[in-house]
């Protein structure tokens, strides 16, 4: 079933992408004042992806829930659910939306891709097969 959901994932980051970068771009268009916060929004969230890619592939992600402690969890899912929008507002915004429409659907679609792979190995990591058998589940009574 994981698998059917990995492989279900990618028309879906597709489409999502697809309408994302279209709606930005409305956005934008009619609220230009909007430009500046939203791309240091993604920046910043970008920013934080690419420390948890750091604490992974260094430590792991059981010895970085430790780390970082219970926030590790939220941060990492904050990144998952916005990280394909941050990535789309650093492309299209930046320089105005100089960046092709084509590169960054297709960029962010293979981005989504990955923080969907991320998102099943880091809590099964934590969480354990079936969610209550991994180094950070509650305990069986």
């Amino acid at each position: 079933m994981e698998l059917f959901g990995i492989i279900l994932s990618i028309p879906v980051a597709l489409i999502a992408s697809i309408a994302y970068v279209i709606l930005i771009k409305w956005i934008v268009g009619k609220l230009p004042q909007l430009t500046t916060p939203l791309m240091l929004g993604g920046g910043a969230l970008l920013a934080v992806f690419l420390i948890e890619i750091i604490l992974l592939a260094t430590i792991g992600a059981a010895k970085s829930r430790t780390v970082v402690g219970p926030a590790f969890y939220g941060l990492h899912l904050a990144v998952f659910f916005l990280g394909v929008p941050a990535l789309a507002n650093v492309l299209i915004l930046r320089d105005r939306g100089r960046a092709p429409t084509l590169f960054a659907i297709t960029l962010c679609a293979v981005f989504a891709f990955i923080l969907v792979l991320m998102q099943y190995g880091v809590t099964e990591a934590l969480y354990g097969i079936d969610g209550n058998d991994g180094s950070h589940s509650e305990p069986h009574e």
